[in-house]
């Protein structure tokens, strides 16, 4: 190799090394900034030493208990929060490591979820009953909570909601493995701030400046870091919601199916999750996608509704 091509592979091999020092800095500075400027709308919750972020609004009971995807904070839920403030209490919050909620060491499986999230509950006098409502992974947890504390819940709304049988059904999770795999090698250097299309779903169901605090802390570093931890063990929490045989019994369920886009067996399995009660319906939404509540935000105030009303005839039904 000739000098002048040994100089030119050493700018370049400088180059390439000064481009990921400035951004590895560049998303750990943007991280901080990110959480100093958007400070919590709610209230912070100690829990094993740590914060985590509560919000509620509302009055009366049952209280609905909102609990966000993978990767996703409080605010994905913003579209239909005050809608179902109206409605009766209800509460989302950050698991720990998104949003305003301090990271922890804990394993991030839906096993350990479902009891902090119980913790945080008691901790912040949120009293039972609930309910339980989840979107995508978070319908996970709430079916594995409502197995563990069968006697908190009175209903549940499971939004799109992942299925303990998916890595079977579909074969493999190689699309999560992909997304884990870029997060882990590309998030620290601030590639993924620049490719991720988030936040989600239609943007006009949020006020421009819900998106995009959404948006800068799904960025943040230990946001990514939880991420990946969650994708991670997904197969753990697969199985462990499996190993679980949820049964809701008669207590109403609602079912949401996003209606764009998915395979005959994902369909299936929403299907399947409508028998986990006795007292459900299965709705496809035409048009929405996996985010039905960006997508069509009154279709998850009204399964809310019907779910309550459906506690009602079922009060009024039992016998004295």
């Amino acid at each position: 190799m000739n000098k002048s091509l040994k100089r030119v592979v050493l700018w370049v091999g400088a180059g390439v090394v000064f481009g990921v020092v400035a951004t590895t800095g560049y998303q750990a500075l943007s991280s901080h900034i990110s959480l100093r400027n958007n400070p919590p709308p709610g209230r912070l919750v100690e829990l094993d030493g740590r914060n985590v972020h509560l919000l509620c609004a509302g009055e009366g009971s049952p209280t609905v208990i909102l609990e966000a995807g993978l990767p996703a904070s409080s605010l994905t839920w913003m579209s239909v929060f005050s809608e179902i403030a109206e409605l009766t209490r209800v509460c989302t919050y950050d698991r720990p490591g998104y949003g305003w909620s301090q990271s922890t060491d804990s394993t991030r499986t839906v096993e350990t979820i479902a009891q902090e999230l119980r913790m945080v509950l008691q901790r912040a006098d949120i009293s039972p009953p609930y309910i339980l409502a989840g979107h995508s992974f978070g319908g996970l947890v709430m079916q594995l909570y409502a197995m563990r504390f069968p006697n908190d819940f009175v209903g549940m709304v499971l939004v799109d909601s992942s299925h303990p049988g998916q890595a079977h059904r579909t074969l493999d999770l190689r699309e999560i493995d992909t997304i884990s795999f870029a997060m882990k090698t590309l998030g620290p250097i601030g590639i993924v701030r620049l490719l991720f299309p988030v936040p989600a779903g239609n943007p006009e169901s949020r006020d421009i400046s819900v998106r995009e605090q959404e948006r800068e802390l799904l960025m943040t570093n230990r946001t990514l870091r939880t991420a990946i931890r969650e994708m991670s063990g997904l197969r753990e929490s697969l199985r462990q919601v499996a190993e679980s045989a949820v049964d809701l019994g008669s207590k109403p369920l609602v079912v949401l199916s996003q209606g764009q886009r998915r395979a005959e067996s994902w369909q299936a399995m929403q299907e399947d999750l409508s028998r986990l009660s006795t007292n459900s319906e299965w709705q496809v939404v035409v048009g929405a996608g996996h985010f039905i509540q960006h997508d069509q935000p009154d279709v998850i105030v009204e399964a809310v509704r019907r779910v309550l009303e459906r506690m009602e005839t079922t009060a009024d039904n039992s016998p004295p």
